[in-house]
């Protein structure tokens, strides 16, 4: 039976074990919206230890001060980053011989959006897998999404080196080098060496390793990857700048590329909902010569609300839609 749109079927068969996996993994588990709950707690007690540091009248008087042109300045470059994520999706899919339409790869990202923000697991990636199961392999995807993500770390790790190069900041230097060169490196490793793993685990893993050796063998690929990555990061930067200028206060752009890799590293540590609080404590303390703390937070819930929040909500009648077609 051919899939929704047309195309024939390609590695999802009914027996395939992937598949299973998938199934079971986008159902979800009991146990991990209890660890669901417990970052959600996790997350009120950081802002809590934030918000004893501030002078909360002092916070409600810089939103209240904030220049709403600039704000919506801001708010507008949401609109690039699923545009650009679909358009390097697409692009991988297509390297694999798994090509699919930008407007079905924007429909997926934005589906996948509310899921990745409020659930306990990454299970807005589950999602485009098992909606193109019938076309193409689960591992393949999940693997071209993985690949994605590591090139998304080595360009934020090359952004912010570039940044604290420049600014001479010499100890976060070294410590986004030594990242970089770490994850290079770890990669590198990886695609020649071949470790003694359990075959379920190294399935999951090639898939992972077609995409990344796919984008080695192919300099056009790899060079279009980058680039909407680095526009896709650039974008962030450019959106925190606008964030400050809201609040009265000029950032430089080349500041603000080494110093928001670092505090999106922050926010990556599996502490809090989506980086909240961790993310918000890192601007306050990498942007302290330059705003005041209730300035950084209000910026910091800014680039949460215009990355998580808005894009979540506007995603929700595209997983409406995809999942919709997935029952039927």
């Amino acid at each position: 039976m051919n899939s929704p749109h047309g195309h024939p079927p390609g590695g999802g068969a009914a027996g395939d074990p992937a598949s299973s996996d998938l199934e079971a993994r986008l159902r979800g588990s009991r146990s991990g919206w209890i660890r669901w709950i417990f970052l959600a707690g996790l997350t009120a007690l950081v802002f809590w230890f934030v918000f004893q540091r501030l002078d909360m009248a002092a916070v409600q008087d810089t939103f209240r001060r904030a220049d709403l042109r600039w704000v919506a300045l801001a708010g507008l470059i949401t609109v690039t980053f699923p545009a650009f994520s679909a358009l390097r999706w697409g692009r991988m899919l297509a390297a694999l011989g798994h090509p699919i339409r930008f407007s079905e790869a924007f429909e997926m990202i934005m589906a996948a959006w509310p899921m990745g923000t409020i659930t306990p697991s990454k299970a807005g990636d589950v999602v485009k897998a098992y909606y193109l199961k019938d076309r193409v392999p689960v591992r393949v995807v999940l693997g071209s999404v993985l690949a994605e993500r590591a090139v998304d770390v080595l360009v934020l790790l090359a952004l912010a080196l570039f940044g604290c190069l420049a600014f001479g900041r010499t100890e976060l230097a070294l410590l986004s080098g030594a990242g970089l060169f770490a994850g290079i490196a770890g990669i590198f490793v990886a695609l020649k060496v071949r470790l003694p793993l359990p075959p379920k685990i190294a399935e999951k893993i090639e898939g992972v390793l077609l995409s990344l050796r796919t984008l080695g063998q192919s300099p056009s690929l790899l060079g279009s990857v980058v680039l909407l990555t680095i526009l896709n990061w650039m974008a962030s930067v450019v959106q925190v700048v606008f964030c400050y200028k809201a609040f009265g206060v000029d950032i430089s752009l080349l500041f603000a590329t080494g110093a928001l890799p670092l505090a999106i590293f922050v926010g990556l540590l599996p502490v809090t909902l989506s980086g909240m609080g961790t993310r918000d404590s890192a601007l306050i303390a990498l942007f302290a010569a330059f705003a005041e703390p209730e300035v950084s937070l209000g910026v910091g819930l800014l680039y949460t609300l215009f990355g998580y929040g808005v894009p979540g909500i506007a995603g929700l009648p595209f997983m409406r839609r995809v999942l919709g077609r997935m029952r039927s």
